[in-house]
């Protein structure tokens, strides 16, 4: 009698990305099944299984799992060669090499569309926040500099709404004014968040002590001005 112990004991296991993006290879439900049963009975010399125990399991006939086993050939899912065993005896030899070169590919180019679709995702979150704060839509040559920045200078994303942040505390929102501050910033080789922040409040201390220098009185010690007599 089998217990559920017992059904556990030999799952078949299948690469969840397989699972996943079969359809992608050019596999229909019926050759996915047959490519699962394939890999299944896979053993350490790739010798091709019987027929029947491929078969064994499905609705399928001996020549529809002969023709789909041709078709995964074809799709370059497998590859089947022919030649001499050990005792030269001729067998079907069987490679999943080709299925998972394919599937590499396939998942590759699925993380570029996704990386692609991640950033122009960021861009229009870019792009809203630079005409939430300018309090206007943006025109067609803010819009271009804006691209500019980050397809030709490089800049971030997160460096971009950095300088956006700096521009509006200094209260000078303006696309020319931010250039400049990234002009600046790439001159110093600041690339990062952090190092924005840093170079701002050396800037904003700077500031603060020119503004003290100005603010010391200046006296006429040659015409006898005398500061205590203010």
């Amino acid at each position: 009698m089998y217990t559920r112990e017992m059904l556990r004991e030999k799952p078949v296991v299948i690469q969840r990305a397989l699972f996943n993006h079969y359809v992608e290879l050019g596999l229909n439900e019926k050759q996915f099944v047959i490519l699962i049963k394939l890999l299944d009975q896979e053993n350490e010399r790739n010798i091709q299984p019987p027929l029947e125990d491929v078969q064994q399991g499905t609705s399928l006939s001996i020549q529809e799992v002969s023709h789909i086993i041709n078709q995964l050939s074809q799709l370059k899912c497998i590859d089947i060669k022919i030649e001499k065993d050990e005792q030269h005896k001729y067998n079907e030899f069987i490679s999943f090499d080709p299925l998972f070169e394919q599937l590499a590919l396939v998942l590759n180019e699925t993380k570029q569309e996704n990386k692609a679709e991640d950033q122009n995702n960021q861009f229009k979150k870019l792009f809203q926040e630079f005409e939430s704060t300018f309090g206007r839509p943006l025109t067609p040559l803010e819009v271009q500099t804006l691209n500019h920045w980050i397809d030709t200078d490089r800049h971030s994303n997160e460096l971009i709404r950095s300088a956006l942040n700096e521009a509006h505390s200094l209260d000078k929102l303006s696309i020319k004014y931010i250039d400049r501050i990234l002009l600046n910033w790439k001159k110093k080789n600041i690339t990062t968040v952090q190092s924005s922040k840093e170079e701002s409040e050396k800037f904003n201390q700077n500031k603060k002590l020119k503004q003290n220098v100005n603010s010391i009185p200046i006296f006429d010690w040659v015409n006898g001005e005398n500061p205590y007599d203010k």
